[in-house]
C-alpha cells in the first residue's frame, strides 16, 4: 500500500468520518487516497478558507467528543488554520490538523526558502498536545496512533501531522493500529478521599465549581449524584457550561455570572472538579476561592493556580462517586445553608428587564438544539441566560474568545449531527470573517440557519474604547454588505427583521424551509442601547437596560 493509501485506512480505523479541507500541490497524492479510499466512509467538506477548516473540526468535535478534522497545504494553509488549533487548544477540544509537505530529501533545507515554507514542528508545538511528520511510510501507523492517544486521553486537546509527498507516495507493508479508546479511570488514594469527606461535612454552604473535565471524563451522572447528596449549588467554568443540565434546580451559572458570583461570595467550602482556573473565569486570578478542594485527573493541575486546602488526584467517576457514598446526605439546606440565599439571588437576577432574541429562540428551537454563539453584544449573556441540558448543544470560544467562530463551528456542527437543529447566532462583524463559508454550506446542504445581529459597529470593543480612552473611538464602525443579497447570492434562504416583534415568525419561516439560511436583524440604529446591556462594560451587577 502507499503511504497514503494506509493513512485514510488508518483514519478510517479509528472512526473518522469527516474531513474538511482545501486540497493543494502538497496533499494532492492525499486526496488522491481519500478518494480512491474514503468513498462511503469518510467524507469530505471543501472549505472557502482554511480557518474554517479546524474550527468546523472543532464544531464537529465540541458537539459529538469524536476528534475533528482538517486537511491543509503546510505553510500558510496551516497557519490560516492555525487559529482553530489555537482555540482547540485552550479550550481542550480533540482536533486533528493534517498538512502535506515538501519532499524529505529537501528536509535539511531552510524551510524559509522552500515553497508554503514554514517549520510547522516548531510553529504547531505550543499549540497541540502532539505534532510529528512521517520520515518514512512505516511512521504513519505509529504517528496516528500517536495523535490519537493523545487527543483521547486525560483532557483532550489538538494534534497535528504533516506527511511530505514522497513518504505518501511510497509504498511498504505496515499493521494498522486498533482505534484508541480512553482508560479506565483509577480512583483517588482512599486516605485523601476520607480528609475530603471530613472537610466538605464540617462546611454549611459547600459549593460544585465544576469544568469541562466531568464531561471529557464523562463523570456528569456522578458529579450530579454528589451534587444532590450535598443539595450543593453547581457554579460552572466557561467551558463546562452545561455539565449539569442547566434546568436542574442545584444548576446556577457559569463562574463570571450574578448567581455565580454570590454563590462564590457566601460559600464556606469549593469543590472544584476538573477545573483549570483560567484568568477569563477567575478575573485575572483575583477571585476568592475559600477552603478550596480540587479534584483533578492531571496531577500538574492540583494547586497550579490556586493554592488548595486539599488536592484529590485520580478519575473523576470513581472519586465522585467514593465521596458521594461516603458523605452524610443533606437533608435540610435551609439551616444556615443555602436556599435563603439562593432565592434572593434568583429573585434579583430574574428580575432583570428581558433581553431579546434569546426568549424567542428558546420558545421555537427543540430541547436538543445546538447553538453555537459568537462573541457580540447580545452572544456574551448566552453563558447566563440560555439554559442548555448538556453542553455539548452549546458552542462558543471560551478561552481564545476568536471572533468569527460561531458560524463554521454550526456548520461542523451539523455536518456531525445531521437530524439535530443548529442554530449560529452571530454579530456583523464575526459572521463577515467567514461569510464566504455560504459556499460550502450551500454546496453541500448544511442547513444551519445563521442569525446576524447587524449593529454596524464592533460594539463591545467600542464601548470598551468609550471607557478606557475618554470617549474617543477608532476602527469599531462597520460598513456592511446587504446581507440579504449576500445570501441569495448564494442560493440560500434570507430574511431580514427590522423590528424584533417580527423575529420570531422569521426564526419560524427560516427552519422551515430545511435549508441554509440568513436571519439579518437590524439594529443598526439601536447601537446605544446594545452597549448598555454587555455585562462586562458596566458597573452594575446586573443589567439596567432592555432592548426588548
Amino acid at each position: 500500500m502507499t503511504g497514503g493509501e494506509i493513512l485514510i485506512e488508518c483514519l478510517k480505523a479509528q472512526g473518522v468520518r469527516c474531513i474538511f479541507g482545501q486540497p493543494g500541490t502538497q496533499n494532492i497524492a492525499i486526496y488522491d487516497a481519500l478518494l480512491r479510499y474514503g468513498e462511503g466512509t469518510i467524507e469530505h467538506y471543501l472549505v472557502r478558507h482554511e480557518y474554517s477548516a479546524t474550527i468546523m473540526a472543532d464544531g464537529f468535535a465540541r458537539s459529538t467528543g469524536e476528534v475533528g478534522v482538517a486537511l491543509t497545504v503546510p505553510g500558510p494553509g496551516a497557519s490560516n488554520a492555525s487559529t482553530g488549533l489555537l482555540e482547540a487548544y485552550t479550550d481542550c477540544i480533540p482536533v486533528l490538523l493534517m498538512t502535506g509537505q515538501g519532499h524529505t530529501q529537501h528536509s535539511h533545507r531552510d524551510q524559509g526558502k522552500m515553497f508554503h515554507g514554514l517549520d510547522q514542528m516548531r510553529f504547531f508545538e505550543p499549540l497541540t498536545k502532539f505534532c510529528g511528520s512521517a520520515k518514512t511510510v512505516r511512521d504513519i501507523p505509529d504517528l496516528i496512533e500517536s495523535a490519537f492517544y493523545a487527543m483521547r486521553t486525560g483532557r483532550p486537546g489538538p494534534t497535528m501531522l504533516e506527511f511530505p509527498m514522497d513518504v505518501i507516495l511510497g509504498e511498504d507493508k505496515v499493521k494498522l493500529p486498533a482505534k484508541i479508546r480512553r482508560p479506565i479511570d483509577k480512583r483517588t488514594d482512599e486516605t485523601a478521599i476520607q480528609r475530603a469527606v471530613q472537610q466538605i461535612s464540617s462546611a454549611k454552604r459547600p459549593l460544585v465549581l465544576a469544568g469541562s473535565a466531568v464531561l471529557h471524563a464523562g463523570a456528569r451522572p456522578a458529579l450530579q449524584k454528589l451534587a444532590e447528596k450535598l443539595q450543593a449549588p453547581v457554579v460552572v467554568t466557561r467551558c463546562g457550561k452545561g455539565v449539569l443540565d442547566e434546568n436542574h434546580p442545584l444548576a446556577l451559572q457559569h463562574i463570571n455570572g450574578f448567581l455565580g458570583q454570590q454563590a462564590i461570595q457566601h460559600t464556606d467550602c469549593t469543590i472544584a472538579i476538573g477545573c483549570r482556573f483560567t484568568s477569563l473565569d477567575t478575573g485575572n486570578w483575583n477571585l476568592d476561592l475559600p477552603a478550596l478542594i480540587q479534584i483533578d485527573e492531571d496531577p500538574s493541575e492540583i494547586g497550579r493556580e490556586y493554592e488548595c486546602s486539599l488536592g484529590l488526584c485520580g478519575g473523576l467517576t470513581p472519586t465522585l462517586q467514593a465521596l458521594t457514598d461516603q458523605l452524610p446526605a443533606v437533608e435540610d439546606a435551609s439551616d444556615g445553608g443555602w436556599h435563603e440565599i439562593l432565592a434572593d439571588s434568583r429573585q434579583q437576577f430574574t428580575g432583570q428587564p428581558p433581553l431579546p432574541i434569546l426568549p424567542d429562540l428558546q420558545s421555537v428551537l427543540p430541547p436538543d438544539a445546538i447553538l453555537s454563539v459568537d462573541v457580540h453584544a447580545i452572544g456574551y449573556s448566552t453563558f447566563s441566560e440560555w439554559a442548555v441540558s448538556h453542553p455539548r448543544n452549546f458552542l462558543y470560544p471560551c478561552i481564545g474568545v476568536t471572533l468569527g467562530y460561531a458560524f463554521p463551528a454550526a456548520l461542523g456542527a451539523k455536518v456531525a449531527n445531521p437530524d439535530k437543529t443548529v442554530v449560529c447566532f452571530t454579530g456583523d462583524g464575526g459572521f463577515m470573517m467567514g461569510a464566504s463559508e455560504l459556499a460550502t454550506a450551500a454546496m453541500y446542504g448544511i442547513n444551519v440557519v445563521t442569525i446576524v445581529v447587524n449593529d454596524g459597529a464592533l460594539s463591545a470593543i467600542k464601548g470598551s474604547q468609550r471607557r478606557e480612552c475618554a470617549g474617543r473611538t477608532i476602527g469599531t464602525d462597520l460598513q456592511n454588505p446587504d446581507f440579504i443579497q449576500l445570501a441569495q447570492s448564494f442560493g440560500v434562504f434570507a430574511a431580514r427583521v427590522d423590528d424584533l416583534k417580527n423575529f420570531k415568525s422569521a426564526l419560524t419561516e427560516a427552519l422551515s424551509t430545511n435549508q441554509p439560511a440568513v436571519i439579518e436583524v437590524f439594529l443598526q440604529d439601536r447601537q446605544e442601547e446594545l452597549i448598555k446591556i454587555i455585562g462586562w462594560l458596566s458597573d452594575q451587577p446586573l443589567r439596567q437596560s432592555s432592548l426588548s
